[in-house]
C-alpha cells in the first residue's frame, strides 16, 4: 500500500512537471486564430508523420455535406476513452487543445507520456461538426426537405424538436438514442427536450458507430467526454468569472425511476471522472484557477437525447466541458485552451495510474462550487455577495431580503410546498417594493427575481403533484 501510494504521488510530480513544458509550436504561439479545416488536417498530417506509428488517424465518417470527419487514436491500453471536441460549430476550444494532447503523445518519450500510451487508448473526433465549424453556427446543415429526401418515410411529419428551421440544421447533441439501434420513425417525432433523440443526422450515427466499433473491440468504453462552450456567467459567491464548468450525464433527480429499465448507469462513476477533471484544471495549471465550476444541473434537468446521456445509460462515465464564449463573439484564447486540456489531463492522468476509482464523486458536488441557483442556500450565498457589492440602499434592506430567504430555507428543508409557494411569492413581493423605491440595484433585482421565479415554479409543481396524490386517495376512498 505504501509503495502504491508512493508511485501516485512521484507519478503526479512528473505530470505535473511535463504539464509545464511547451510541447508543441501551437502552445508557443501567442497571436493566432482558430484553426480552419484544412490547417486542422495539415496539423494532423504531420503529427501523424512525426509519431512514429503511435498516431493514426482514419474517416470516421463523412457531414451531411459529404465532408470528412476525422477521428485521431493514440494508445493501446485496455481502458477506452472517447472524447469529441466542436459537436456545436459555434465552440471550438475543444478541437485546438485535442490537437495539442495528441501531439504531446504522439510525439513524447517521456515516462507519464508511455504510461499513458500503454494505460489507455483515446479515440478523439477533435473537429465534429465540421460543416458548422466553417460558418460558425451550432447545428449542422441539413434543411428538413433533405432530411424528407434522405427518410421519405418521414414525409409530413413534424421536424424534430431540435431542428432549427432558420439555420437549416439539427442541434447533433439532441440526436442521440440509449438504444444504439434505434431508426427513426414518423410517429416518434417531434419529440420533448425529455426525449431521446432520432439518429437522424450522418453526424450522430457516425459518432454512435464508433461507439459500437470501440464497444465490440473491447467489450466496454470506459469514458466519453464532450467538449463545449457556454455563456459568461459568475460565480455565486465571489462574482469571478466562471473559466470552466464541468458536468456528470443530466438524467433527472436522483429519485427518478425513469431510468430503471438501464442498470449500467453509473451516476457516481461520473461524478468521479468529473472530479478528476476538476482537480486537473486546477493541478495542472501554472496559475491560480478561482473559475472552475459545477454546470448548470437543476434537480429537474432530464436531457436523454444527449450523446453523453445515452452512453452513460450504456455504462460509460461521461463527461461535459463548458468553456466560456462562444464564436465568432470570441476569438482564440489561449488560456481556454490550456484549461481543457488541464482537465482532460486530470481525467487521463488518474485512469493511467488507476487512481481513478479511488476519487469519492460525493465531493463533486461538495468539492466544486456553483454559478446558478437550484435551491434558497444558493440565493443566500449570491446576497452575501451583492450585498459586499452594495447592490441595496443600505444595510437593512439587504437585512430584510436576507431574512425572507432564512426563514424560507427552513419551509425548504422541511419540504413544505404550501409554505413555499407562499414565502416566495411574498419574497417577490418584497423585490418588487424594494425596485420600485430604488432600495435595490438592477443587476441584484434581476438575479433574485429570476431565482425565486425559478424556485416557485418548483414548489407550485410539488403542490400540485401532493394535491394530484390527496385528491386520487380522497376519490378511491370513497369509491370503496
Amino acid at each position: 500500500m505504501k509503495n502504491d501510494s508512493w508511485k501516485k504521488f512521484m507519478f503526479f510530480i512528473i505530470v505535473s512537471l511535463i504539464m509545464l513544458i511547451p510541447v508543441s509550436g501551437i502552445s508557443a504561439e501567442s497571436e493566432r486564430d482558430w484553426m480552419t479545416n484544412e490547417e486542422f488536417l495539415e496539423k494532423l498530417s504531420e503529427i501523424v508523420e512525426a509519431s512514429d506509428g503511435k498516431v493514426e488517424t482514419d474517416v470516421a465518417g463523412y457531414s451531411t455535406q459529404g465532408n470528412e470527419v476525422m477521428s485521431v487514436r493514440v494508445g493501446t491500453g485496455d481502458q477506452v476513452l472517447l472524447i469529441t471536441g466542436s459537436i456545436h460549430g459555434n465552440e471550438k476550444s475543444g478541437g485546438e487543445a485535442l490537437v495539442e494532447i495528441l501531439e504531446y503523445l504522439g510525439t513524447s518519450d517521456s515516462s507519464f507520456a508511455q504510461s499513458v500510451r500503454n494505460e489507455i487508448t483515446i479515440v478523439a473526433i477533435p473537429r465534429y461538426n465540421v460543416d458548422g465549424l466553417e460558418i460558425p453556427q451550432r447545428q449542422n446543415i441539413f434543411p428538413w426537405d433533405e432530411v424528407v429526401s434522405a427518410y421519405p418515410h418521414l414525409e409530413g411529419a413534424a421536424p424534430a424538436w431540435y431542428y432549427n428551421e432558420r439555420n437549416g440544421g439539427f442541434d447533433i447533441n439532441r440526436d442521440f438514442n440509449a438504444d444504439l439501434n434505434y431508426e427513426v420513425a414518423a410517429e416518434d417525432l417531434p419529440g420533448h427536450t425529455n426525449d431521446f433523440g432520432f439518429f437522424i443526422t450522418k453526424e450522430s450515427q457516425l459518432l454512435r458507430d464508433l461507439y459500437v466499433e470501440l464497444q465490440n473491440e473491447f467489450s466496454h468504453v470506459e469514458a466519453y467526454v464532450d467538449l463545449h462552450h457556454m455563456g459568461t456567467p459568475v460565480m455565486n459567491k465571489t462574482g469571478e468569472d466562471v473559466t470552466i464548468a464541468i458536468d456528470y450525464p443530466p438524467l433527472g433527480p436522483d429519485d427518478s425511476t425513469k431510468y430503471d429499465d438501464y442498470p449500467l448507469l453509473d451516476q457516481d462513476k461520473s461524478k468521479r471522472y468529473a472530479l478528476a477533471a476538476a482537480r486537473g484544471v486546477k493541478e495542472f495549471s501554472d496559475k491560480e484557477e478561482p473559475g472552475v465550476a459545477q454546470y448548470i444541473a437543476f434537480q429537474e434537468r432530464d436531457f436523454p437525447g444527449q450523446a453523453r446521456s445515452a452512453f452513460a445509460l450504456n455504462g460509460t462515465a461521461t463527461v461535459l466541458f463548458e468553456m466560456p464564449g462562444q464564436q465568432p463573439q470570441f476569438g482564440f484564447d489561449q488560456d481556454l485552451v490550456d484549461r481543457v486540456e488541464n482537465g482532460l489531463w486530470g481525467i487521463i492522468s488518474h485512469m493511467a495510474d488507476g487512481s481513478i476509482d479511488d476519487l469519492n464523486g460525493d465531493d463533486f458536488l461538495t468539492e466544486i462550487p456553483r454559478y446558478w441557483t437550484d435551491n434558497i442556500t444558493d440565493m443566500r450565498d449570491v446576497m452575501v455577495r451583492f450585498t459586499e457589492e452594495d447592490q441595496f440602499e443600505n444595510d437593512r434592506d439587504a437585512r430584510l431580503v436576507d431574512n425572507h430567504l432564512a426563514a424560507l430555507e427552513i419551509y425548504e428543508n422541511q419540504e413544505n410546498s404550501e409554505k413555499m409557494v407562499k414565502h416566495l411569492n411574498g419574497f417577490k413581493v418584497l423585490l418588487d417594493n424594494q425596485r420600485e423605491n430604488g432600495l435595490i440595484k438592477q443587476e441584484a433585482y434581476n438575479r433574485l427575481n429570476s431565482d425565486a421565479n425559478l424556485l416557485l415554479e418548483r414548489w407550485e409543481n410539488k403542490l400540485y403533484d401532493n394535491a394530484s396524490l390527496l385528491f386520487e386517495g380522497w376519490d378511491s376512498n370513497l369509491i370503496d
